[in-house]
């Protein structure tokens, strides 16, 4: 994956500062959930890029890039599948959903996007944005448990944290750790703000975007998180060779460690679910009300109905189409008499769980045609990680093709713009301290 422009030409698309205020417009509506306004600013951000040099020229820079290439197919394959599907008008959401991947791909990819200045203003931005967002989860958690009689602290963890943008706190802990990234390898844009301040709040929202990863508490990412942190440490102090700073960092990690093991915690219980459970119980083909199933074990048996309605409808090759996926794994559900276990959800059970794997949810689509695309596009995102060669770049794919394992991220607009975005965006940042 390169340079989709090819071309030395200075302007670039965010230089025009109405191209920039519909990017963050584009950023913010999708990290506060604002489904209709966003694609609004989904077609306004194409039809920017068609007047900024021209449509014909546009689109004949994407058409030379291979990760549009491969975006394009994976959603063409798709829209194909809407013309034997028994569920069009799920089919047809799905489309909809994947044609914000052409069309963030089709802006990145049909000319110089930005330049290293851009990148930072835009990045920046972002920041300030994922800043906002966190501002109000916690305002509207702080509220929330004031007015609670038994004062339950797990409005500040996890899915309950992030309910008040609409977003799920896996998909915006991807968001966190794209911004922390940012921070750590980036300064922020040059702004009317002296040095010494714009240092001091980059330093506080490093410190913000760790605590609320923290509280998010996706098991997954945390150790991406940990693995990011410790690759930083290593990277700017053991070249410096300043071994009090590392001494006192490695002293506040391990008794932020021996706090999360040691108390009881919400972070804590996210890792004991594992031992809530056996995996055993996914070779039963019934469950009653007082089956317990921890993240892994439902997982695996959701997998194995993946493997089931491939085989039992004969569609290795091409799926099932994205309109059926989801009922005939609901079928699955019914069946088996799968319940949650919980009394206000029993009669919900399983329902519309998705796969919980992007790998197995575009298989059971689109087949192992639909696989081989969408390993293509992952493909090119570790290429691109080796050409640049930075850590953000390393991270960014890593935090990208990792949550693909446990969770269906092309299932959520939020999920679908991170993995188009994120990775075309690195094409333009600058190399920064790495």
């Amino acid at each position: 994956m390169r340079d989709s422009s090819g071309e030395s030409a200075t302007r670039t698309f965010l230089h025009r500062p109405f191209n920039f205020l519909v990017t963050l417009a584009v950023i913010g509506t999708t990290v506060f959930s604002q489904y209709q306004e966003n694609s609004w600013c989904i077609i306004l951000f194409v039809l920017c890029r068609m007047v900024d040099g021209g449509p014909v020229k546009a689109i004949r820079a994407a058409f030379r890039n291979p990760f549009f290439l491969a975006i394009l197919a994976l959603v063409v394959l798709d829209t194909i599948g809407l013309l034997f599907t028994h569920n069009r008008d799920a089919g047809s959401r799905l489309v909809e959903k994947e044609a914000t991947l052409v069309a963030i791909a089709l802006v990145l990819c049909g000319g110089k996007f930005a330049d290293g200045g851009d990148y930072r203003r835009l990045m920046t931005g972002f920041c300030v944005i994922l800043l906002a967002a966190c501002f109000y989860c916690f305002t509207m958690a702080w509220n929330h448990y004031h007015r609670m009689p038994d004062k339950d602290i797990s409005v500040f963890f996890y899915h309950s944290l992030t309910r008040y943008i609409g977003q799920n706190a896996v998909f915006f802990t991807v968001y966190m750790i794209f911004g922390l990234l940012y921070l750590l390898y980036h300064p922020l844009a040059t702004g009317p703000f002296p040095r010494w301040l714009r240092q001091s709040l980059q330093v506080l929202m490093v410190i913000l975007f760790v605590v609320f990863i923290l509280l998010l508490s996706s098991k997954l990412l945390l150790v991406v998180t940990a693995l990011l942190l410790a690759n930083f440490i290593l990277q700017r102090y053991i070249r410096l060779q300043r071994y009090v700073n590392i001494a006192l960092m490695g002293l506040l990690g391990m008794m932020l460690c021996l706090w999360l093991v040691v108390s009881d915690n919400p972070i804590r219980d996210r890792y004991l679910d594992l031992e809530r459970g056996e995996i055993s119980i996914v070779r039963q083909s019934t469950f009653d009300n007082n089956t317990m199933f921890n993240g892994a074990s439902i997982r695996l048996l959701q997998w194995k109905y993946a493997n089931e309605i491939l085989r039992e409808h004969h569609a290795w090759v091409f799926g099932v189409t994205g309109g059926d996926s989801q009922d005939l794994l609901n079928d699955k559900y019914r069946q088996a008499k799968l319940f949650m276990g919980v009394p206000h959800t029993r009669q919900r059970g399983f329902t519309d769980y998705n796969f919980h794997n992007q790998y197995i949810e575009t298989t059971v689509r689109s087949g192992l045609l639909g696989l081989a695309i969408f390993l293509y596009c992952c493909w090119l995102m570790i290429v691109l990680a080796e050409r640049r060669r930075t850590a953000e770049a390393a991270f960014t794919v890593l935090t990208l093709l990792s949550i693909c394992t446990t969770q269906s991220f092309l299932t959520l607009q939020h999920g679908v713009f991170a993995f188009a975005f994120m990775p075309l965006i690195l094409l333009y940042s600058p190399r920064g301290r790495q």
